[in-house]
């Protein structure tokens, strides 16, 4: 039977595309993904569009509903109305998939369906005369039942006059809304996509009338390092890799698996005819990863970029792997202090030839370009050295993501980790957001690392020499009781006066910046002060003639805060001179807001400036897993000569063995397996034994933990007098790394009763020391 039935769709469909879940900014972006390819096409051919621009515009509010319209248009080289035509059709596109954005040929019409009933698409050339285009309206297409879409002309305003313009009006119920309520997050949403191409600063886009600007990683540079088992590890890790040529199917827009490639690996080997639509497709992998200088729980991932376009934004897959047993995801980072801090590694992968999901916000995660892609930059397998054992792994992943999340897994403030404390950090990144140039590069942060590492030694006090200097010896002792013959004293010289109140001057002169300090303190909608702080050196405060602690000079909303850390008040009490900063800037906020009090003011301060110094439980415990995790999963390399041993220890206690079963029995049973059996892989499971048997093993084997090993404290070193004292020094050493890891023990157990602000105190204070001892 040669019977065929007609199943040209009705013109109904076109309306309904615009049922397909697409976001207002994700419209405006598959819109402007058009214009942007017009200009990548000029570019490539060497025909750069001068001023190149794209605006989006949508109506104001006072524009009665009926009238609102959204303009998307550019100062592109414009098209005949043939192309015109097949850029509207639903399906067509002869975008070169491989170097362009727009891919589909639906995101047309995808898009102007999500956002209206009417679209007005209109194009022109410098050699036209006019404006040219079609009109698209829903309604009219489906009540005449036809496809045909009436040619619309406008004259143009100069001869030169050359682009093209979406308009789209009778806007969809909610449309305008979205636009006017989310201005700021569209605009922010666009910036993030477009930043790769806003950087080059090749076209401008503006929304509204303003100028889209960049949204650059706020990263360490790239001489930046930390270092690990004795290698430093910098701060960015840069990515160029060829993964090979595939075979690409420009019709079906993907890449052949390895099956359907074969077919051509053959023709091509036989030299025979190769259908055009068929291609070899350059696979080239190029970026960067790196370690954001602040924390934080989401704002962290890696970035992939498809021809300028930010595809997928800050995707955290990559942090994690697929277990190969239960199919389940596991994530690798951040692990500890995952909920309270965050995440810190970041970047950009330029992957123009993975195909992105017709939304342009996923991609094929199946295809095997995606798998060697990801392998490129995580390695194969896990990546933490635990994991990594436990599925038969050897050594560490010395990928560019492997070596950055063993390298920068710990946060603690200070160089050794490259981060700041989190509320100082967040005050800069404000001021890098605001392009403030002291704040883009790196230096004032990495000096606020630095004051970090100050912070965590006690600052020492100086001696008091008195008042006057002398060379006389019998004033500091006792007398001699032999009688001396008086001198007649010479005639005074006259003395200078003493500086009764330190100058603003001398203290500039006498002080460094403290970068932590420095910045703009308000709370609530209070317009706050600017606060430039400096710790004095060799240089005392006095006011009236009296020594004190700080120093506050006013000028507007400007405020030099000058503090002397060796005053007893900071040196000899637990107050900081960030409490004193408060302090005076709570009377400042008083004189100047009538009907403020002092300590409204200060709650204000405290609360909105304090919030690193604030104690809380699960943080303190997140903290403690994080300190317990990174000794036990080096135990296995570090007790590696003394196995046995170490074993041992484990064995001697039944409760604390059983613990360790239960855990391996969830981790990895293959492990429980070799350490019953006494196995080569039995050392493994040290990474796993409790806290309770850790303790035991520093208390059996404290050669193999302190004198740098893992703690920075001296043991074996220690050779003081005869051997009672030796072994007695040696004991004190020991009891001190003990006692901490006894708090960090009772800290994790918890009980029945809440801690007291007293006990969090104490367990955050071992914490800081044990986070300084580590090795």
């Amino acid at each position: 039977m040669n019977q065929k039935i007609d199943i040209t769709p009705t013109p109904r469909i076109l309306r309904t595309l615009g049922d397909i879940p697409f976001d207002v900014w994700q419209c405006l972006a598959e819109l402007a993904d058009n214009s942007l390819d017009a200009f990548r096409e000029c570019e490539r051919a060497g025909n750069s569009v001068k001023d190149a621009r794209l605006d989006i515009y949508w109506s104001s509010e006072s524009t009665p509903s009926a009238d609102r319209e959204i303009l998307i248009q550019d100062n592109g080289p414009g098209m005949a109305l043939e192309q015109l035509q097949n850029a509207a059709r639903a399906g067509f596109s002869n975008n070169d998939p491989i170097h362009n954005l727009g891919l589909f040929g639906m995101g047309f019409n995808i898009a102007t369906a999500r956002l209206g009933d009417e679209t007005v698409f209109i194009s022109t050339t410098k050699e036209s005369s006019e404006w040219v285009g079609i009109r698209i309206d829903f309604a009219e297409l489906v009540k005449n039942q036809t496809f045909a879409a009436p040619v619309v002309t406008f004259p143009k305003d100069s001869a030169d006059e050359h682009g093209t313009r979406v308009i789209i009006r009778k806007l969809k119920d909610g449309v305008f809304g979205d636009l006017r309520r989310k201005e700021s997050s569209i605009r922010r949403r666009l910036e993030i996509v477009y930043s790769p191409l806003l950087e080059r600063e090749r076209v401008g886009l503006y929304l509204q009338g303003k100028l889209l600007r960049p949204h650059p990683h706020c990263v360490w540079g790239e001489t930046r390092f930390v270092v690990r088992k004795s290698e430093k590890i910098y701060a960015v890790q840069h990515i160029d890799r060829d993964l090979g040529d595939a075979w690409f199917d420009l019709g079906r827009n993907r890449y052949l698996s390895e099956d359907e490639g074969a077919v051509y690996d053959i023709k091509e080997s036989k030299a025979e005819v190769i259908p055009t639509h068929i291609v070899r497709r350059a696979r080239r992998l190029k970026g960067w990863i790196g370690v954001q200088r602040y924390s934080d729980p989401s704002d962290f991932g890696i970035d992939f970029i498809r021809n300028g376009r930010k595809i997928l934004v800050a995707d955290k897959s990559i942090f994690g792997y697929e277990n190969p047993d239960t199919g389940t995801f596991v994530p690798e980072y951040p692990v500890e202090l995952g909920s309270t801090v965050g995440g810190r590694i970041v970047g950009e992968l330029n992957v123009d030839y993975l195909i992105p999901t017709y939304q342009k916000n996923g991609f094929d995660t199946t295809d095997r370009a995606w798998r060697v892609t990801i392998e490129a930059v995580r390695g194969a397998g896990p990546i933490l050295p635990k994991k990594r054992k436990a599925f038969g792994y050897d050594g560490d992943n010395t990928s560019p993501l492997g070596s950055l999340v063993n390298a920068y897994r710990r946060a603690d403030p200070g160089t050794k980790n490259l981060s700041l404390p989190s509320g100082v950090a967040r005050e800069f990144l404000k001021e890098f957001r605001n392009n403030n140039p002291d704040y883009l590069s790196d230096d004032k942060w990495y000096r606020a690392a630095q004051e970090a590492d100050r912070e965590k030694g006690a600052p020492s006090t100086p001696v008091d020499s008195g008042e006057k200097p002398t060379d006389d010896p019998d004033i500091y002792g006792p007398s001699t009781g032999a009688e001396t013959v008086p001198t007649p004293a010479p005639a005074p010289t006259p003395q200078p006066q003493p500086v009764l109140t330190t100058p603003r001057d001398e203290l500039i002169t006498h002080s460094e910046r403290a970068e932590s300090l420095c910045g703009k303190y308000a709370y609530g909608t209070t317009p706050g002060f600017d606060v430039s702080a400096r710790r004095t050196v060799d240089l005392q405060i006095k006011v009236e003639g009296s020594r004190t602690p700080f120093a506050v000079f006013q000028d507007g909303v400007e405020i030099d805060f000058f503090y002397d850390e060796t005053h007893p008040l900071l040196a000899e009490y637990p107050i900081t001179p960030k409490q004193i900063l408060l302090q005076a800037l709570a009377e400042k906020f008083s004189l100047r807001d009538h009907g403020v009090s002092i300590h409204k003011a200060f709650l204000g301060l405290v609360d909105n400036h304090m919030a690193d110094e604030r104690i809380n439980s699960e943080t303190l415990k997140e903290r403690a897993q994080a300190v317990l995790s990174t000794i036990r999963d080096g135990l296995p390399q570090l007790l590696s000569h003394r196995t046995s041993k170490a074993l041992e220890v484990v064995h001697s206690v039944a409760g604390e063995e059983e613990t360790l079963a239960t855990t391996l029995l969830d981790e990895d049973p293959e492990l429980l397996e070799e350490y019953q059996a006494g196995g080569d892989r039995a050392a493994q499971a040290l990474a796993y034994i409790p806290t309770e048997t850790l303790i035991r093993l520093v208390e059996e084997m404290p050669e193999e933990f302190l004198d740098g090993k893992v703690f920075r404290l001296p043991y074996s070193s220690i050779k003081v007098g005869d051997e009672s004292t030796t072994s007695r020094l040696r004991r004190s050493a020991l009891d001190k790394i003990v006692a901490y890891l006894k708090d960090v023990k009772t800290l994790l157990k918890g009980g029945g009763s809440t801690p007291s602000k007293s006990e969090l105190i104490r367990y955050a204070n071992t914490l800081t020391i044990l986070e300084d001892r580590l090795a």
